[in-house]
C-alpha cells in the first residue's frame, strides 16, 4: 500500500510503515513542530515526546509570535510629519536640512530628496514621532531651546549631531519641569486662601463720622 503526505513534497510515495501506529502524516507534523520549537526558543525533550506519541497533545499547540513591521515612509511623508507636529518655518527647516527654500518646496511637491539630505530629514521625522508620542506641546519657544551643545534641535541636525540625543533629552527637561510644577502645585494646593481683602482694613463707608 502506498501513501502520499500532502506537505510541500518533503514526503512522497513513501511505504506505510508496518508494526508501529507512528504514521507519515505524524514524522511531518513532528518535523514542523520541531522547526517551530526550535526556532521560538522551545525544546523538544523525552517528556514531551511521550505525550506526544501518546496522542495528549499536538503541534498545532505551538504558537509563533507574531512579527510586526513597521510601515517605512516615504521622503514626502517624513516631511509632512515634520511640518505637521514642529510648524517650522521653511526657512528654518531648509536650514536644518542644509537645501535652500526652494529645495523643501520640491519636495513637498514630489521631488526626491538628495540621499545626503535623507538621512537628516528621517532623523527630523522620527524626533518629530517622539515629540508627539511624548504628549509635549510644540511651541516656538521649545524649538529655540538650547539642549546639546549649545544649540536648539534644528540646529543640532543642521551641524550634522545627533537629533535623537537631542529629542530624547529635550523631552527629558520638559517633563522634569512639568514634574516640578506639579509638585509646586501640589505643595500650594493645601493652603486656605485669605478671605480678607486689601481693602478690609480700612473702615466702611457708613462708619466714617
Amino acid at each position: 500500500m502506498i501513501t502520499t503526505a500532502r506537505y510541500g513534497g518533503w514526503f512522497n510515495d513513501q511505504p506505510a510503515s508496518t508494526g508501529s501506529s507512528f504514521s507519515t502524516n505524524k514524522v511531518a507534523c513532528l518535523f514542523a513542530a520541531t522547526m517551530l520549537a526550535v526556532g521560538t526558543g522551545g525544546t523538544i525533550d523525552y517528556h514531551w515526546w511521550q505525550q506526544y506519541k501518546s496522542g495528549s497533545i499536538m503541534p498545532t499547540t505551538l504558537k509563533v509570535p507574531t512579527i510586526e513591521v513597521a510601515p517605512v515612509r516615504s521622503p514626502a511623508e517624513d516631511l509632512e510629519r515634520v511640518r505637521e507636529i514642529f510648524s517650522p518655518a521653511i526657512s528654518d527647516l531648509a536650514r536644518a536640512l542644509g537645501v535652500s527654500r526652494q529645495a523643501v518646496y520640491n519636495w513637498v511637491n514630489g521631488e526626491q530628496p538628495k540621499p545626503a539630505h535623507l538621512a537628516k530629514l528621517r532623523a527630523l521625522a522620527q524626533a518629530a514621532d517622539a515629540v508627539a508620542e511624548a504628549g509635549i506641546p510644540v511651541t516656538g519657544a521649545l524649538l529655540k531651546r538650547k539642549v546639546l551643545d549649545g544649540n536648539n534641535l534644528f540646529e543640532v541636525g543642521q551641524s550634522g549631531g545627533s537629533v535623537r540625543d537631542a529629542v530624547q533629552l529635550l523631552i527629558q527637561f520638559v517633563r522634569h519641569e512639568n514634574e516640578q510644577r506639579e509638585r509646586m502645585t501640589a505643595r500650594f494646593a493645601d493652603r486656605k486662601s485669605s478671605s480678607r481683602s486689601v481693602e478690609s482694613d480700612f473702615p466702611a463707608a457708613n462708619d466714617v463720622s
